[in-house]
């Protein structure tokens, strides 16, 4: 009887054990994330001040979140996430290697299973004087790296008639340009092309002072398609428009260049790294121009240093009176997209 019992009490510490050990050595669950938003910055809080690219986004949808601690994020990154919709908002810093690494720690870390999530990249940019104008929200359909290649002052060409600045280098590979699922981006801008769009008079005068006459019904900001051009540095100029409209039909894109930004090639570069480029939606709206305005000079844009408040609260180049306009303008846009990913009729 003695020895029954002793067996039995042995059994039951064995089932204890092999229980412990079953739950030490289960996974962690991950937390399921639908849709990824990646704005670039923000300007002072997360809520309640002059919008940047993250808080109208915040606060719908990550409203209260506080930041994630995530592995391998690099200074600039911020993560935050609503574990009741499935929203991630990751706020990267400004340029190709804070937008890429930010992405990759957040991909890469076992806390969030992202087999399902669509990645939103949304933010400002530059606008073609060629083809969109202030206020405008670019869906992106494909993006070039402006950086990757050869960059020659145009007052060194032996042609002096020629504006091209740039010369290829094909070995390089593929990733200097990417394009979209154009099915996924044909479906996004039927959702969004009658978003109506804001604007301000003072955008609309800039536009007729500087790209001649036009209807008043010109002058309304619209939802376009186009290329991005990415680049680490700004630039403006005509030299640099010429360029940028060069590169982006050397690769023979399906959409004219229509906006410059810093971020886009290092967001679509990793998403396909990880197998996600094809559930990737990029929206942009045009803030400034690649053209010097109002006779503006490199000098009196970036001469001297002044902060973003400064900047809104006195009349400058940069026409910062768009500003706030266009980040309603890409909330707008962006929460029809984000809506319908979560709605599932996207």
């Amino acid at each position: 009887m003695k020895r029954k019992r002793a067996l039995l009490v042995i059994l039951f510490a064995l089932l204890l054990c092999v229980a412990a050990f079953s739950s030490c050595s289960k996974e962690p669950e991950k937390t399921a994330l639908r849709v990824i938003i990646i704005p670039k910055f923000e300007i002072g809080e997360m809520t309640g001040d002059f919008p940047g690219e993250a808080q109208l986004f915040y606060e719908k949808y990550c409203a209260d979140c506080e930041e994630e601690e995530i592995p391998n994020m690099p200074p600039t990154g911020q993560f935050f996430v609503n574990e009741e919709n499935g929203v991630g908002l990751l706020v990267t810093g400004s340029g190709k290697t804070a937008a890429g690494l930010s992405l990759m720690a957040v991909l890469s870390s076992d806390k969030y299973d992202c087999s399902d999530a669509y990645i939103v990249s949304v933010g400002c940019g530059g606008g073609s004087a060629a083809n969109s104008m202030l206020g405008d929200v670019i869906l992106v359909t494909a993006a070039c790296d402006y950086d990757l290649g050869h960059h020659v002052d145009a007052h060194e060409r032996e042609n002096s008639k020629s504006h091209i600045m740039w010369f290829p280098d094909k070995s390089y590979g593929d990733y200097e340009h990417k394009k979209l699922n154009a099915d996924l981006s044909e479906k996004a801008f039927q959702m969004i092309k009658d978003c109506p769009l804001r604007t301000t008079e003072e955008s609309k005068r800039i536009i007729k002072e500087n790209f001649g006459a036009r209807d008043e019904e010109d002058l309304i900001p619209m939802i376009r398609k186009g290329t991005a051009l990415t680049g680490d540095n700004y630039w403006k100029g005509i030299y640099g428009h010429v360029t940028a409209t060069f590169i982006a039909d050397y690769y023979e894109c399906t959409d004219p260049y229509m906006v410059t930004e810093m971020e886009e090639i290092a967001i679509f570069n990793t998403a396909d790294v990880f197998g996600m480029l094809d559930r990737v939606i990029s929206l942009r709206t045009i803030v400034n121009m690649d053209v010097f305005l109002n006779d503006t000079t490199p000098e009196s844009t970036w001469g001297e240093y002044k902060s973003f408040s400064e900047k809104v609260e006195n009349e400058n180049d940069e026409t910062l009176d768009i500003f706030e306009p266009a980040m309603h303008n890409l909330f707008d846009a962006g929460s029809i997209v984000i809506d319908g990913i979560l709605e599932g009729s996207l």
